[in-house]
């Protein structure tokens, strides 16, 4: 199928990837990228790949018989933008969310230590709730660096972006 080759090299570069990390997300080879990009020809299955990376139509990707008009193309460009722009506010309160997170946690070691140091718990239960609450922490802090890895790879950005 005739592809807008156009169209997708400006998708893989507004999200700074080269073609092998296109290759990569795709699961489509470096070669089939390269050739999609110089040809604007692809199968099917490659379309709804690249399709399913960049979260678009697999008509956007297409060319119709009738050349596709610069308003499509603003279009997609806009909707491309404003979805960038939303993946970057939704990794920020992500930020945001953990540094909630481990206020709380600090909190809830400040009341342990205190009810440990006006003695209204022993020293047994002061290790378990402390260790129990370090624990918890690491795994929260483990499961938000997940999360902001995932999101960053969707969006092909940096930490030096945010």
């Amino acid at each position: 199928m005739k592809i807008n080759a156009a169209h997708l090299k400006s998708l893989r570069e507004s999200r700074c990837w080269s073609q092998q990390a296109l290759s990569e997300f795709s699961g489509l080879s470096l070669r089939t990228i390269q050739r999609i990009e110089a040809k604007s020809v692809a199968s099917k299955e490659s379309i709804k790949c690249l399709a399913a990376v960049y979260e678009v139509p697999v008509q956007s990707l297409c060319v119709s018989d009738s050349a596709i008009g610069e308003s499509s193309a603003e279009i997609d460009e806009t909707q491309l933008q404003k979805r960038s722009t939303q993946s970057k506010l939704k990794l920020k309160r992500m930020y945001n969310q953990f540094a909630f997170v481990f206020a709380c946690h600090m909190f809830g070691f400040l009341g342990i230590f205190f009810a440990y140091d006006e003695q209204r718990i022993d020293s047994e239960m002061f290790q378990i709730l402390k260790n129990g609450l370090s624990i918890v922490l690491v795994f929260s802090a483990l499961y938000f660096m997940y999360r902001a890895h995932k999101l960053k790879r969707e969006l092909g950005i940096g930490s030096s972006e945010i």
